[in-house]
């Protein structure tokens, strides 16, 4: 049975408020291309998955959708410059955005044109990734299928950037208990070990500096979350509003 994402969770970040998504997202309506792009291609990458699977589980096939995705992206985000309409005092922005696809599937499915209108230059790399790599399709609404995805994209993004700043730190071992007592069992509903197997195979003195060790990871974990979920809120309430969100989303469609 797999733990709760809510062991991710310890304690709380206290790091410095960074660079969120708004700011970013007014920084595309600069009138310079080079930085224009380079912000809507990050926007980009952080939503194409989320958006395939939002229209997976509304019912298209694998084609339709990834049709829709890179119709949306070319005619809506880029052709109609989506982005300078997003307005922070009206909500996330991914529920602007998700109200700008259904608009757009409407419009699209009304005139049963979505393949043709696909853009000849791919916006983003829909041809060989593989579906069921993201996000279940087959349970919860759409809405669940465009969160579970996202959250799961970022979730994934945090533990490989603490297990990369853990090896960076020299402590691989630390990391390793981590993995096995939080991340297995966690994500793969792997069984959680015994810390004593665990010192035997790490030589690690005991069971109490194991543990200490995990907590460790933990904590960077969670200000590591901390500071990538300020990309998208205003405010530290706000951070820990949106992880409880998040955290829900993911323990909800893993029990499913």
């Amino acid at each position: 049975m797999a733990k709760s994402y809510r062991t991710f969770i310890g304690g709380s970040g206290d790091d410095a408020f960074h660079t969120t998504q708004w700011q970013n997202l007014h920084a595309a309506q600069t009138l310079d291309p080079q930085r224009k792009r380079e912000v809507i291609g990050a926007i980009m990458n952080k939503y194409w998955k989320p958006v395939y699977s939002y229209l997976r589980r509304k019912g298209n096939s694998n084609e339709e959708a990834k049709d829709l995705t890179q119709g949306f992206f070319h005619e809506i985000v880029l052709g109609r410059e989506l982005i300078s309409q997003a307005d922070q005092t009206k909500g996330r922005f991914r529920t602007f955005l998700l109200t700008a696809l259904d608009r757009y599937v409407i419009s699209m499915h009304r005139a049963q044109t979505a393949r043709k209108r696909a853009p000849r230059k791919a916006m983003v790399a829909l041809d060989n990734f593989d579906p069921g790599s993201i996000a279940p399709i087959d349970s919860g609404t759409p809405v669940d299928a465009f969160t579970y995805t996202w959250a799961s994209e970022l979730l994934g993004e945090v533990i490989v950037e603490v297990h990369e700043e853990c090896l960076r730190d020299g402590l691989e071992k630390h990391w390793k208990v981590f993995h096995a007592t939080v991340v297995k069992p966690t994500m793969e509903g792997a069984d959680t070990p015994p810390l004593g197997e665990l010192c035997s195979q790490l030589d690690i003195k005991s069971e109490a500096k194991a543990s200490n060790m995990s907590i460790t990871v933990k904590r960077r974990f969670r200000t590591i979350l901390a500071r990538h979920i300020r990309q998208y809120v205003e405010s530290d309430d706000q951070v820990e509003e949106e992880i409880r969100d998040m955290m829900q989303i993911l323990s909800k469609n893993r029990a499913g």
